[in-house]
């Protein structure tokens, strides 16, 4: 969950975890127990979506992932009663906070994936163009959608949900992940303050200067990218993985990075798909989107690093969320490590 290239922030992660430990938690009650600890998460490094590079020429074939869960869940002991009762519909739990042994139980068998189908969601949006104004329009109603999607899935979780904050920007800035534009990303969402960060002009220049007026799905993609990283920290998902590797090897981190980065572009394909008649998203430009993700593959892009997963499954796991719209079909926590290579 760090930027790619240099991370400036790296330096400050032992001391900022630090911290969160240390932190009081103010809303211990709503999840119960004197136990209860503060929320997991690295929360430094901004969580960001790679720069495109220019496909490979000729037609790339992508191979979505094979992993189809069945429909109905067994979500199993979630850590915590008031979890359980929740779900239930008699509470709502804040599941960012969480005890070390919950872990396993927020990433495998997470209340939201037994949520079924994301229904198709009403939404309007005037195209964006290569204006910032025009393109600030974009993100706001379609980030506005996304805050109604995925409220509605907490809802039926029984979980609480906070939307992000919006961050996208016409000129440089700090925030408290680090500078942006930070290097190399065409995007980043800060868990530390629930930030989604994106700017206006710097999007389309390293989102292969893709036409918006033409094609506006690459933009819907890593929006909802960014926001799919969003809903993994309201799920406790972005802090567990973080918990059960921040003690262990780059290798072990990585891998957790790929599962979670590929766990984000299938959310994203579940809420494109839920948009996909109101906002024109047509099958050309479907395509066109696949190419472009596979391209950002960590076997594609060119940048040498492993954190990301490979272009056919960057691209796949978009295409799974896409094809069967339930958030439990993009458990990437539970599938083989073939799978989120």
């Amino acid at each position: 969950m760090r930027p790619r290239g240099s991370n400036p922030l790296a330096l400050g992660v032992l001391g900022v975890l630090a911290m969160t430990f240390a932190v009081v938690v103010v809303v211990a009650g709503l999840v119960g127990g004197e136990e209860t600890q503060a929320p997991a998460g690295p929360e430094t490094g901004p969580v960001a979506t790679r720069s495109a590079e220019p496909a490979p020429d000729g037609r790339t074939e992508i191979t979505p992932p094979t992993f189809a869960p069945p429909q109905k869940l067994n979500l199993g002991w979630l850590g915590d009663s008031k979890v359980a009762l929740a779900a239930q519909g008699s509470m709502a739990v804040d599941l960012r906070y969480m005890q070390r042994t919950d872990t396993a139980a927020r990433l495998k068998r997470n209340p939201l994936y037994g949520t079924g189908q994301m229904s198709s969601t009403a939404c309007r949006a005037s195209r964006p163009s290569v204006q910032p104004r025009d393109m600030l329009g974009y993100l706001n109603a379609v980030t506005g959608c996304l805050d109604r999607a995925w409220a509605g899935k907490f809802s039926q979780a029984g979980a609480v949900f906070l939307p992000p904050r919006r961050v996208y920007w016409s000129r440089p800035g700090r925030g408290p992940c680090g500078t942006y534009p930070a290097s190399g990303a065409a995007a980043y969402y800060c868990p530390s303050n629930r930030g989604m960060y994106i700017g206006l002009t710097h999007l389309i220049q390293q989102t292969d200067r893709v036409d918006p007026a033409e094609n506006h799905v690459p933009y819907l993609s890593v929006l909802a990218h960014e926001y799919g990283h969003h809903v993994q920290s309201m799920a406790g998902i972005g802090g567990a993985w973080w918990w059960e590797v921040s003690n262990k090897s780059k290798a072990a981190k990585d891998a957790h990075s790929r599962r979670s980065e590929l766990q984000a572009q299938c959310l994203a394909g579940v809420f494109a798909r839920a948009v996909r008649a109101p906002l024109g998203i047509t099958a050309a430009r479907w395509e066109a989107v696949l190419r472009m993700e596979y391209s950002r593959g960590d076997d594609q892009n060119g940048l040498g690093l492993r954190d990301h997963g490979n272009g056919d499954h960057y691209a796949g796991w978009l295409q799974q969320g896409w094809k069967y719209a339930r958030i439990g079909y993009c458990n990437t926590w539970a599938v083989a490590a073939s799978q989120v290579s």
